[in-house]
């Protein structure tokens, strides 16, 4: 697996994925000094032994005859939480805990539905106020959709290298489909880092909740053509992660006023990063619905966290009046996710408690609006 960056949030949760130690989030990838967005190198001598040892050597010669200033001077940002001044791989840990603090993921009784929680502040005190709800189809379902991922198995010759070159890099497509001078725009990638992390976070509690089988478990014949992760198999984390960063994405876009086919593209790539994972045979196209209501579940709670939506978001829902025709449970370009017969949301009310204020999400939020060229939202104006 490549050590490169914030590309491997969109594989597997392991040591070197996810938010392990040595990507994602982790020091030694993300946005941290050794890798992603920053020189692929160290900063200073003393990381390694042999610099180390130099600078023992030479610390006499370097401050010979100079005296520490007295009183000592004064310490840029001490004893006044300096979050501009951690590395940014620390600071993306600490806004995965501010994120992850108010939101919870819940079964109910029967282990059929999982529920995405927040927090929050009513006119009856703290309340958990669910953000999206999750149903797993009954067996039969993922019978016939076993039958779907079988139509698609031709596809697989003239996907291979899209496959696999998407199995632990699709960010990077993301990335190009966006069209963006991403070498002047550091904080908007430390974004996508930190909302990735939480959406990993999310998803892979909710597979452990519902459990739900791989097609090959249904039907082996289907011989999947790459690895099979180790985990449930809805939502597809390929993508629900696709969309969360397409979603934010075209947010920006929007605001910023840019052409409409920038974000269309963007759409589009998180939708083919997505079949792709069916046509490999490890995702049913049910899956990439309930990822892609995920992803954008989760997009509308960060940008809502940061003033960016001028009322709470809605609550959304997957399975939630039962599940139709097979055929028909799969993302489309020309319809919202919550617009599918599998799906459906339920507009906030005056008396929605709104979602707490995320303080260091909307710091950072307001590093991106400058890369972009954009003011706050009125939302977020108002709220300030």
């Amino acid at each position: 697996m490549s050590t490169l960056s914030i590309v491997n949030l969109l594989a597997g949760v392991g040591p070197n994925a996810g938010v392990g130690p040595n990507a994602g989030v982790g020091p030694n990838a993300g946005v941290g000094p050794n890798a992603g967005v920053g020189p692929n190198r160290n900063y200073t001598a003393g990381s390694n032994w042999l610099g180390s040892a130099c600078l023992v050597r030479m610390q006499g010669y370097l401050t010979q005859g100079l005296a520490d200033p007295d009183p000592p001077a004064p310490c840029p940002g001490f004893d006044a939480a300096p979050w501009l001044h951690y590395g940014a791989a620390h600071r993306a840990q600490s806004l995965l805990m501010e994120a992850l603090s108010g939101l919870r993921v819940r079964a109910d009784d029967s282990a059929e539905t999982a529920f995405l929680e927040q927090l929050s502040l009513g006119s009856g005190g703290l309340a958990w106020r669910p953000l999206l709800s999750m149903r797993r189809p009954p067996l039969p379902y993922f019978i016939a959709q076993a039958r779907l991922v079988d139509d698609l198995v031709p596809l697989r010759e003239v996907r291979f290298q899209e496959i696999h070159a998407q199995a632990s890099d699709a960010l990077s497509f993301l990335l190009s489909a966006a069209q963006m001078p991403w070498h002047r725009m550091p904080r908007t990638l430390e974004l996508i880092e930190v909302a990735l992390a939480l959406q990993m976070a999310v998803q892979m509690r909710i597979k452990q909740t519902l459990a739900c089988p791989r097609p090959h478990q249904i039907r082996p014949s289907l011989f999947p053509m790459i690895e099979v992760p180790s985990h449930g198999s809805l939502p597809s984390g390929h993508a629900g992660e696709s969309h969360l960063v397409a979603t934010l994405l075209s947010h920006l876009m929007h605001r910023a006023r840019m052409p409409e086919l920038q974000a269309q593209v963007l759409i589009r790539m998180a939708l083919r990063i997505a079949e792709n994972r069916v046509v490999a045979g490890v995702h049913y196209p049910v899956d990439s619905l309930a990822g892609r209501l995920l992803g954008e579940g989760v997009a509308r709670f960060l940008l809502a966290s940061v003033g960016e939506l001028p009322a709470p978001p809605s609550l959304l829902q997957f399975g939630y009046a039962g599940f139709g025709a097979p055929n028909l449970a799969q993302p489309h370009e020309d319809l919202a996710p919550a617009q599918s017969p599998e799906c459906g949301e339920v507009a906030a009310t005056p008396e929605t408690p709104s979602l707490p204020v995320l303080s260091d999400h909307t710091r950072l939020w307001d590093l991106v609006c400058k890369e972009w060229n954009i003011g706050r939202a009125a939302a977020s104006a108002a709220a300030a």
